[in-house]
């Protein structure tokens, strides 16, 4: 008798597939994790350039991103694009540091100017608001965060696929005292968060849609950009303040904490919340516009982009 596989052995199968991967990814990052920067460096051009010359869908993207948001030659879009796989390359290898970095060596990994800004916003009581993007190693700036502030530090992140990978994300993510609020439903954690006067985190440089996001001015057009940090932070006080980083010459990092951005206090909501996050965009734009290959340009951020920011109204997607 022929026996059919079961939908549990496909199911089985699949869970030890993806254990053998997550085994695989572990090992791999295992072997930096005593590299000193200089090393980590060589082998993120090395493999990164491997990526760049293998990876066409990914090095057209950032190529036709960087063309249009920086107006740049062809010539200069590709050495661009090329520096930034190669930066993505080392984020990605450096995330095997993180275990290694604690309250006692953390200068070692990040520089860290204008911490006070924060300090002065937790005073009032309201919780704050960290506004940062995909840029420098996003990784190493948040895991910092608590040897520098004694706050709790609240990441708003969307889960990982598979589960498997994200739970092993988290884990590390969390290991150092932050907390991961999934982005899915995550109004509420983030209102209690502030109420307890802690700090929430986001990345505001994913694209969003006709439900999430507003058509906020970007490189010199549109792109549909998550409201939601700017509708909380209006209603509840919480102060926002742009938080960036990026590697230096030496492999170390540097973040720069600014002064909460002064947000509108009058007209109507969604006027407010439109003007709010058109400087969100402009801080992050100012950012990229100096460090062009630390951002993260193999994002489709520019799929929905308008030329002409007066094609749409602030408060509505085109149809």
């Amino acid at each position: 008798m022929h026996l059919q596989p079961t939908r549990s052995f496909f199911f089985i199968h699949a869970k030890l597939c993806t254990l053998r991967r997550l085994i695989m990814i572990d090992r791999f990052l295992g072997m930096f994790q005593t590299l000193p920067a200089k090393g980590i460096a060589r082998a993120a051009s090395a493999l990164g350039s491997l990526w760049y010359a293998l990876d066409r869908r990914h090095r057209e993207l950032a190529q036709s991103n960087i063309r249009l948001a920086l107006g740049v030659p062809e010539k200069e879009a590709r050495r661009i694009a090329r520096e930034n796989i190669i930066h993505l390359t080392r984020v990605f290898l450096e995330t095997a540091r993180l275990p290694q970095i604690n309250a006692d060596n953390y200068r070692d990994f990040v520089e860290i100017e204008g911490i006070e800004h924060l300090r002065k916003s937790l005073e009032l009581g309201r919780g704050a608001f960290t506004l940062s993007g995909h840029f420098g190693n996003w990784e190493w700036m948040a895991y910092c965060q608590p040897f520098v502030l004694p706050v709790r530090f609240n990441i708003v992140a969307r889960p990982l696929k598979p589960p498997e990978l994200n739970d092993m994300v988290r884990r590390l993510r969390e290991r150092s005292g932050n907390r991961i609020i999934d982005k899915k439903n995550a109004a509420t954690p983030i209102l209690r968060a502030l109420k307890r006067n802690e700090m929430v985190g986001v990345l505001l440089d994913q694209n969003a849609n006709n439900e999430t996001g507003v058509y906020a001015p970007f490189f010199g057009g549109v792109v549909p950009t998550h409201r939601a940090t700017a509708l909380l932070a209006i209603k509840t006080g919480a102060p926002v303040h742009p938080v960036f980083n990026w590697r230096m010459e030496s492999g170390k990092y540097r973040t720069e904490v600014h002064p909460a951005i002064e947000l509108p206090t009058e007209g109507p909501l969604a006027e407010r919340v439109y003007q709010a996050t058109a400087l969100f965009n402009s801080s992050l734009e100012q950012q990229i516009r100096r460090f062009p290959s630390q951002w993260y340009w193999i994002h489709r951020r520019f799929r929905d982009y308008i030329p002409n920011p007066h094609a749409v109204h602030q408060d509505n997607a085109p149809a």
